[in-house]
């Protein structure tokens, strides 16, 4: 459904834009924000939107999510925003084709976003884009967090993590350990905005992507099969291998799991022939980039969230 057709006339160059609010994008909408979504990241060495908000393109009901479309002229696609409008933390973020830039596009979508929320927002500017961090000034938005990507080469040698006494890993099995999954899941992220209320549906639409390997999905469990702790590992398209969700119970945490969790899923990434594995981290969880640290990973970008209080 379309809402709120709206003209915007008076960006640079002359430009004239058509900016739509979807709510439930058609087959063809999603096939065209992807390409766009795809160049962008070609151009800027960065997704420009995060994985949730991929998914939710092709998953309209997983979160309250709208789209909003942005056609120049001649009805091509030039830029694209993805709102979602969770009533506890409202959270946008926005692309602009490299073929359309420097003409007011990513205005027009920052200034649409702003008018239609107009209390907190959330602004997520990824690979901290110098385009991006300029809106986001210029908008008055206010720096809140950051989430830097750290990477590893996986061809260098392993620290040795030994698994706690009595724990087992096994391989993820899909139609069974989805719900011990997001027990431990959201009680190991109790504090994170995006992670902390998983349920199936967000599991399973991952499992039905392209990437998904249960191999890769290593299980920490106890004697009695007891989960207490996950690894789960993701290959993107380009080869790179991701620490794609590293959780641990709070009942289990003090006792090396964490660790020993992250090398068994660089293990098995390297076995995989993968060269090199990336993860993210909040800026401020010291005690985490310390622990990455030691297992050989190094800083590679930032991610930085806005906030428009």
């Amino acid at each position: 459904m379309v809402r709120n057709h709206c003209p915007c006339n008076g960006v640079d160059q002359g430009v004239t834009l058509a900016l739509s609010w979807i709510d439930q994008p058609s087959g063809g909408q999603v096939a065209a924000v992807m390409a766009l979504l795809d160049a962008v990241a070609a151009a800027d060495g960065v997704a420009p939107v995060s994985e949730a908000a991929a998914l939710r393109l092709h998953r309209p009901g997983a979160g309250v999510m709208r789209h909003l479309l942005a056609h120049d002229g001649a009805g091509a696609l030039v830029g694209y925003a993805g709102l979602a409008e969770r009533l506890e933390r409202r959270t946008a973020e926005f692309a602009v084709h490299p073929g359309h830039r420097r003409r007011g596009v990513g205005g027009a979508l920052l200034a649409a976003l702003l008018d239609r929320v107009p209390g907190p927002l959330w602004m997520w500017a990824h690979g901290e884009h110098p385009a991006a961090l300029a809106l986001a000034a210029r908008a008055g938005l206010v720096r809140r967090r950051e989430l830097c990507q750290l990477r590893r080469a996986l061809a260098e040698p392993l620290p040795l993590r030994v698994l706690p006494d009595g724990v087992a890993l096994r391989a993820f099995v899909p139609g069974e350990d989805e719900a011990a999954v997001v027990r431990v899941n959201n009680r190991a992220f109790a504090w994170h905005p995006e992670q902390r209320r998983w349920d199936s549906g967000e599991l399973m639409a991952r499992e039905a992507a392209s990437w998904f390997d249960p191999k890769g999905f290593l299980l920490a469990v106890d004697p009695a099969d007891r989960l207490l702790g996950f690894h789960w590992t993701k290959v993107h398209p380009d080869g790179l291998g991701e620490v794609y969700v590293l959780a641990v119970d709070p009942e289990a945490q003090g006792t090396g799991l964490g660790s020993a969790l992250t090398v068994a899923g660089l293990a098995y990434l390297r076995e995989r022939g993968i060269p090199e594995a990336m993860l993210y981290v909040e800026s401020d969880n010291v005690a985490a980039l310390r622990t990455y640290q030691k297992l050989g990973f190094a800083y590679h970008h930032t991610d930085a969230e806005f906030l428009r209080p």
